[in-house]
């Protein structure tokens, strides 16, 4: 854990990129909050509100005796709410970094291209 977010959001990180990766799907349950304070060695109540906040986000849904679920739309409303982080925090840095240092779009791209190439 780092100490620049709440621990609650650290969690919510954790459990939204545990879906994008595929380690939970639909309907999947996820570990209990018990589970998670005692992983993450965290109050029980961080790991109730984490839980709680990802399910009014409408990523967890309570199944009555069973748990917590992952929604059918999870994926969708995770993906598109860090693809607008993406663009509004780190895309629009590089293109202003970009920039100040006279490097087109046609290098940038290029750039981004060859770095993926090196990372695949």
């Amino acid at each position: 854990m780092n100490e620049s977010q709440p621990i609650f959001m650290q969690i919510m990180e954790i459990i939204e990129t545990d879906i994008l990766r595929g380690v939970y799907h639909a309907d999947d349950l996820i570990i209990s909050t018990t589970q998670i304070s005692k992983l993450y060695s965290v109050n029980p109540a961080t790991a109730v509100k984490a839980v709680s906040k990802l399910a009014d986000e409408g990523i967890l849904h309570k199944r009555r005796g069973i748990g917590m679920c992952v929604t059918p739309d999870a994926l969708n409303i995770i993906r598109n709410r860090r693809k607008d982080t993406f663009i509004d925090q780190t895309l629009r840095s590089v293109l202003a970094e970009a920039e100040t240092l006279g490097i087109s779009m046609d290098e940038l791209i290029s750039m981004l291209r060859s770095e993926r190439t090196d990372n695949d």
